[in-house]
């Protein structure tokens, strides 16, 4: 797996957290921000990087993920919008190309909509769109999601006797290779008192007690004015394909691509993936 060696820097926010942020120090080519997916961390975009050297690569660890602060507050789909708006202010962003996996991918999707005049080019890798739900479930949603929070509050983690151990206990939750698994553990973990733990945010495991309705997540995605991209996994989620043909037509203007691999294809296949961002950001 390609590595590449990318500068890290915490950027303070105007409400007193930090974000850890991964730069390749590509000044003055096309600014590429990507974000992570669920659980992960800038890392997991590592091995794209050797490939992206066109452009000035900036990956950001979500609050609550990788080397950032927590939050004081649950997470909430909206927030993460709020949260992004917060760095690209802070960090003077002013338009971008917008690459999101998974969770990044629900997250650039949606801000693309609510703030079409900072990105230039959209592209979602195995994700397409806000998660939706419809009107009669959300009783039982917000149920689940307070019984999920108790839950949340009384687990304890007894961390891992290795990073050996932490990987092989990713896997088996996530659809994702071992050696993908270890870059975003190496990330994502700390000792203490000779054991392996989490940083991310228990919280982070919190049920959403409310998602969008589906009209609701098409008008933001109607409300996108760039060019999108979207490339999914061979062997990544089902459901997406379901998802396109319920939502391909509110885009103004998108293209799909296929690449082999798993959710995590953008790790695995990451030459492949690049050349497919390359061509849909006219690198190349």
């Amino acid at each position: 797996m390609n590595r590449v060696s990318m500068r890290e820097y915490r950027l303070p926010l105007a409400d007193g957290r930090e974000v850890a942020l991964l730069d390749n120090d590509r000044q003055g080519k096309p600014l590429l921000i990507a974000l992570h997916g669920w659980l992960d961390n800038g890392a997991s975009f590592l091995p794209l990087a050797p490939y992206l050297d066109d452009f000035h690569l900036i990956c950001i660890d979500l609050p609550g993920h990788g080397h950032s602060d927590h939050k004081s507050t649950p997470y909430v789909f909206i927030d993460w919008l709020d949260d992004l708006h917060q760095i690209s202010q802070a960090a003077g962003w002013q338009r971008f190309v917008l690459l999101g996996h998974s969770l990044g991918a629900l997250i650039a999707c949606a801000y693309a909509g609510v703030f079409p005049e900072q990105i230039e080019r959209l592209i979602l890798l195995e994700g397409l769109g806000p998660l939706s739900q419809p009107d009669e479930s959300v009783p039982e949603q917000v149920r689940r999601a307070i019984l999920n929070r108790s839950r949340t509050r009384e687990r304890a983690s007894a961390g891992f006797a290795s990073l050996d151990e932490a990987v092989a206990a990713r896997c088996k939750v996530a659809d994702i290779s071992p050696a993908a698994a270890r870059l975003i553990c190496e990330r994502q973990l700390v000792v203490r008192e000779g054991r392996w733990h989490w940083r991310s945010d228990p919280r982070l495991r919190d049920l959403s007690p409310l998602r969008m309705s589906e009209g609701q997540a098409q008008a933001l995605i109607r409300a996108i004015a760039c060019p999108v991209l979207f490339i999914r996994g061979e062997q990544g989620f089902e459901a997406l394909l379901a998802q396109w043909q319920q939502r391909a037509g509110a885009f103004r203007q998108i293209e799909m691509a296929v690449v082999a691999g798993n959710h995590h294809f953008h790790m695995d296949n990451s030459a492949k993936t690049a050349v497919c961002i390359e061509n849909f950001c006219q690198i190349r």
